[in-house]
C-alpha cells in the first residue's frame, strides 16, 4: 500500500532540443535570386531585390562554386543536395539562358523582322519540273534594347573573389571615422608610410638595458 504522503513520480520531462539557426537560403529566396539575375540584374542588386545581404549572396555563390568545382567536377546541378551548389547552378544557368535569348534577339533584328511571307509554285514550261519560290519581306528591327541588355548582363566579367573584395571594401568604408573619410588618398598613403617607418624603427631600435 502506498503512503498517501508520497506523490507518484512524474515522468521525466524531456528538454526540448535546441535547434540551430535556420538557414537564410530558403527555396523562396533561391527563386527570388534566380529570377532577379535572369533579367540581367547584377548580383549585388539581385541580393537587394531578394532581401538578403549582398556579401551573403556573394559568399553563397562562392561556396557553391567551390562545391561545383571540387566535388561535382564542374557540373552544374540545379538539384544538387548542397544548397549553395544548387543556387550557383540555377543562377549561372539563368544568366546564360538570358544571354542566349538576348543574342538571338540581336541576330534576328540584324536580319530584320519578318513582315510577310509568301510561297509560289509553278511548272517550268521547258523542263516540266515543279518549282517553288519563297518570298520574305522584312523590315529593320530595333536591336538596341537587346544589345543594351547583353552589355549590362556582364560588361566587365569579374571573379566572385573580386566581387567579394569590392563588397568588403565598401563595408569597410562605411565603418571609417569622419576623420578617416576626410583624409585624401595622398594623406592616407602618407599616413600608411609613416606607420610602416615607425614599425621598422621599433624593430631596429636597441633593446633597453636589463630587458634581454
Amino acid at each position: 500500500m502506498t503512503n498517501p504522503s508520497e506523490s507518484p513520480k512524474s515522468p521525466a520531462r524531456r528538454r526540448p532540443r535546441r535547434r540551430g539557426r535556420p538557414s537564410l537560403l530558403t527555396p523562396t529566396v533561391m527563386d527570388l535570386l534566380t529570377r532577379a539575375t535572369s533579367v540581367g540584374l547584377p548580383m549585388t542588386q539581385a541580393a537587394d531585390a531578394a532581401g538578403v545581404g549582398r556579401s551573403t549572396f556573394l559568399r553563397w555563390m562562392s561556396l557553391g562554386e567551390d562545391v561545383v568545382e571540387e566535388k561535382q567536377g564542374g557540373h552544374l546541378d540545379v538539384n544538387s543536395p548542397d544548397p549553395h551548389a544548387a543556387l550557383y547552378a540555377r543562377v549561372s544557368r539563368a544568366r546564360a539562358v538570358s544571354a542566349v535569348r538576348a543574342t538571338g534577339h540581336i541576330e534576328e533584328a540584324a536580319r530584320g523582322a519578318v513582315v510577310s511571307e509568301t510561297h509560289r509554285t509553278w511548272t517550268d514550261p521547258v523542263t516540266g519540273e515543279h518549282r517553288s519560290e519563297r518570298r520574305i519581306r522584312r523590315r529593320p528591327g530595333d536591336w538596341r534594347a537587346s544589345a543594351w541588355f547583353l552589355d549590362r548582363l556582364d560588361p566587365n566579367p569579374k571573379t566572385l573573389d573580386e566581387l567579394l573584395d569590392e563588397e568588403d571594401a565598401r563595408l569597410a568604408a562605411r565603418s571609417e571615422t569622419p576623420l578617416q573619410r576626410a583624409l585624401t588618398p595622398q594623406l592616407q598613403e602618407l599616413a600608411a608610410r609613416l606607420r610602416r617607418t615607425l614599425a621598422e624603427y621599433e624593430d631596429d631600435a636597441p633593446a633597453a638595458p636589463g630587458t634581454e
